[in-house]
């Protein structure tokens, strides 16, 4: 539990219990637990400035509870959306196609447009790809089919073409995708 000192906050917090309340009470709810029908009635006749008064006050003691569990899936959630950024941000800036993108990270192409807006200096990457020689063309399918071995029934994933990018870096993920895909029909 957290104890809020600062006076501000103990405002912001009380008003918030007491708009909670009065719509408990809209609703013919109970009070919630630890406040008798008394203390209940009493919060919903504060005037602004009794609440500001009481805010003042060392007593009553504010504090907030956070509950573990879904904290830590908030920060579980925040991590992923933030590696998901990163990865988009990274396959942008190295030349990945729409399709790429919308198959990959499941973003409209309007959601690509406003990413490559984002993140300057693109452009000259849009360009379709010029095929490899045929020995880069056959190197980079035998890396593929390693990094994909055992994964043939699993959806594609940004990591594979990740590992990929990292073996071949000077070539763009457009490329990258037209070579690994040479043959799909």
């Amino acid at each position: 539990m957290i104890e809020i000192r600062d006076q501000q906050l103990r405002l912001l917090v009380l008003a918030h219990l007491v708009r909670e309340l009065q719509r408990s009470s809209d609703e013919s709810r109970p009070p919630p637990a630890g406040f008798t029908e008394a203390q209940f009635a009493e919060l919903r006749t504060l005037t602004t400035d009794d609440l500001v008064r009481l805010s003042e006050m060392q007593e009553p003691r504010v504090a907030v509870q956070i509950d573990a569990g879904s904290f830590e899936h908030g920060l579980r959630q925040v991590d992923y959306i933030g590696k998901r950024s990163r990865q988009i941000e990274h396959f942008v800036r190295h030349g990945a196609t729409s399709a790429m993108l919308t198959k990959l990270f499941r973003i409209s192409s309007t959601d690509v447009t406003l990413k490559r807006r984002l993140f300057a200096g693109t452009h000259e990457k849009l360009r379709r790809p010029a095929m490899p020689p045929a020995a880069v063309r056959e190197a980079i399918q035998k890396r593929w089919w390693e990094i994909r071995r055992g994964k043939e029934r699993e959806p594609l994933r940004p990591e594979d073409y990740e590992a990929l990018h990292a073996d071949f870096p000077a070539h763009t993920y457009a490329t990258l995708w037209a070579v690994v895909h040479e043959f799909d029909r």
